[in-house]
């Protein structure tokens, strides 16, 4: 395949594939040669400036670039982004045409490349996990983890700094409409959501939002510059809702969503109109529990006012106790879709071939009996990944992958574990990233010689909290902290795994340094002494914060000794 093919081939996929109908201008790549492409003249608009990619109107009508965009909230725009009706181009791919153009519309054969693999980058290892990432362009992206850390790379991980620390905040999503202006959404309700305009530099809290608004923000998707959804809440004793802004978060829309769903979690919009938002649903109102819940794919094509649940009539084929995570669509085929089914003893997928009309389930049927799937992330229509929490107790981290289209599955650990969220580029796919315990990378880049230092030093942070697994029974727990010398303040707190905040455990001004044992008797905000489960600690010592996993077993009367 030379490089013009491959114009012709991103052009195609960008509309469903070779066959698909194209409105407005048609299929003005198809049939032609590479000297008749270059010299089109779309809508009085030539299409290309030879040595100019920038400039070229092919590439602005790819990202939405005045005088296109009208669909997709530029307000200077003639026409609509390129394609129309459909998911953009992605940013890889411009890139690839905005080369080629910048090099002579060249008719040269495409360079082979090295076999693609995961491996880590340089992000820190979190005390529980990287929850979620979000890249503008295969060098440039943000992650945020359960240290209560917003950090950015500018060189595909091989490097990152942190950008805010926020210790009593629980970070859960993130999304950017460009190099910018961002967002990341949380899970503590008086902080739900941050903004930037200057890419991270800066962080400020989004008030006020319409008293509607989701408790806390589990998913976002980031449609354009103007226009972002988020859905919440995983909690089933909250009320599940969405919320959207269509004029770059000046004002917010917030709805209720119980008659669709009882929990919600991910969402993924196209524009303005068509999205979907995956949860799980119970037959019984809110209150409910997890274990009552089944699956729920719900679709609005009119920007939320009406849902249609995608999986309607299916319910019988569906366990009790698993809800839709994660939802992606394949980059340049938006017909192949597919959804992470978490559930604590199982492991499945779903996945449509219409576009998400229909949905079929599938096992995950690796070896090692994952479960508690978080994270999916498939290349193309064949080869993917899930990853997550791995079993009911949230300690495995298994990674499983497939290269028939989820029917067969086999045991995939070494590309990362504890995975939540995977992230790709170009098509066929270029460049990867999955969060987990830590960040991971699939590429072809050589693995580092050397580490990279990071802007801020992991070792004295996780000196504070030296154990990163934590046990006790029920009213008795015991925590091991070092504080350094001068702290002005000591923090702790507890989250469920879920996110949902327990209780301030520890509070003290100018704490005393070295080593600093403190029990726990157990007991939440409100008085209550918690379950015994699995929990997330987070020490905070002025501004660094480490986080662990805590094990809670039950008390020696309740565990029958």
């Amino acid at each position: 395949m030379n490089r013009f093919e491959r114009i012709v081939q991103i052009l195609d996929d960008s509309v469903g594939g070779p066959g698909a109908p194209v409105s407005f201008h048609g299929g003005f790549w198809r049939g032609v040669t590479r000297d008749d492409f270059v010299a089109k003249v779309i809508f009085g608009l030539p299409l290309i400036i030879v040595g100019d990619g920038a400039n070229s109107n092919l590439v602005k009508a790819l990202q939405g670039e005045t005088p296109f965009g009208a669909d997709t909230g530029n307000p200077d725009a003639d026409f609509n982004r390129m394609p129309s009706g459909k998911p953009p181009v992605a940013p890889a791919d411009i890139a690839f045409i905005e080369n080629w153009i910048n090099e002579g519309c060249l008719e040269d054969e495409l360079t082979a490349i090295a076999p693609l693999t995961w491996r880590k980058t340089n992000a820190p290892t979190a005390g529980s996990r990287t929850d979620d990432i979000w890249f503008v362009d295969p060098m440039t992206g943000w992650a945020v983890n359960s240290d209560g850390k917003i950090l950015k790379t500018a060189d595909g991980g091989d490097s990152w700094a942190e950008q805010k620390s926020l210790p009593g905040v629980y970070l859960r999503c993130v999304g950017f409409a460009n190099a910018n202006v961002g967002w990341v959404g949380t899970l503590t309700p008086n902080r739900r959501l941050f903004s930037t305009v200057d890419g991270g530099t800066t962080w400020k809290v989004v008030t006020p939002l319409p008293a509607n608004a989701p408790v806390a923000v589990c998913g976002m998707s980031v449609v354009s510059q103007k226009i972002v959804f988020c859905s919440g809440t995983n909690r089933p004793n909250d009320f599940p809702r969405m919320m959207k802004t269509l004029d770059g978060g000046a004002t917010w829309t917030a709805w209720e969503m119980s008659a669709h769903a009882s929990i919600l979690i991910d969402c993924y919009f196209t524009d303005a109109l068509h999205g979907w938002v995956v949860g799980g649903k119970a037959d019984e109102p809110t209150p409910t529990t997890r274990a009552k819940v089944k699956p729920v794919v719900l679709e609005t094509t009119d920007g939320g006012l009406t849902w249609n649940n995608r999986l309607a009539g299916q319910e019988a084929e569906l366990p009790f106790g698993e809800w839709g995570w994660k939802i992606q669509f394949l980059n340049g085929n938006p017909q192949i879709g597919f959804v992470s089914l978490e559930n604590f003893t199982d492991a499945a997928i779903l996945k449509t071939s219409d576009g998400g009309l229909t949905w079929k389930r599938l096992k995950v049927n690796d070896p090692q009996g994952n479960a508690n799937l978080e994270g999916i992330g498939f290349i193309d229509k064949d080869h993917g990944w899930v990853g997550g929490w791995g079993s009911a107790d949230f300690s495995k981290g298994f990674s499983s992958a497939t290269v028939d289209g989820g029917e067969n599955w086999s045991s995939a650990n070494e590309i990362g574990r504890f995975i939540n969220r995977f992230r790709f580029f170009g098509n066929p796919v270029t460049v990867g990233y999955a969060s987990g315990d830590t960040v991971y990378k699939y590429s072809s880049d050589p693995v580092p010689p050397t580490p990279v230092t990071f802007a801020v030093s992991t070792d004295p942070v996780r000196a504070m909290l030296p154990s990163t697994n934590i046990s006790g029974r029920v009213g008795n727990v015991l925590f091991q902290l070092n504080v350094p010398a001068n702290s002005k303040r000591l923090t702790v707190r507890i989250w469920n795994r879920f996110g949902e905040g327990v209780g301030l455990i520890l509070d003290e001004v100018c704490p005393s340094a070295g080593p600093y044992p403190f029990t726990w008797d157990g007991t939440n905000d409100q008085g209550q002494v918690v379950p015994a489960g699995d929990y997330i600690v987070r020490a905070t010592i002025d501004d660094q914060s480490v986080s662990s996993f805590l094990r809670i077993e039950p008390s020696a009367e309740h565990a029958g000794l």
